[in-house]
């Protein structure tokens, strides 16, 4: 299945509305977010075999929207945390922004290898 069309709508949203249409494409694996470093094929069978770590993935996500919220949309950061709030309810305000900006403790990755 190619999804490369999917994901060209998914980089290159127009209006602000189409977010929610973005974020329902990727939850149900009808876009590859990951397009530019990742070919579809490979993305399907990544995720068919649970090995993409979802919450990774949503946080790229809200970055890579954020980041067009904020060049395209002309959006004052808080309005752009906003609008990402209303896509994800379940996340604070705060949290969105930790994910924007990548304020995370250090990571535990180092000790896995």
């Amino acid at each position: 299945m190619n999804t490369s069309a999917s994901f060209d709508q998914t980089a290159a949203f127009a209006v602000l509305t189409d977010l929610g249409n973005v974020r329902t494409g990727i939850r149900d694996g009808k876009a590859n977010p990951l397009a530019n470093v990742v070919p579809d094929d490979v993305y399907n069978v990544l995720r068919a075999n649970d090995l993409i770590n979802e919450k990774a993935l949503r946080d790229y996500v809200i970055r890579s929207m954020f980041l067009r919220l904020k060049d395209e949309g002309k959006l004052k950061t808080a309005e752009a945390i906003r609008t990402l709030m209303d896509m994800y309810p379940y996340l604070q305000y705060d949290t969105i922004r930790k994910i924007v900006y990548k304020v995370y403790p250090t990571s535990s990755r180092k000790s896995m290898i």
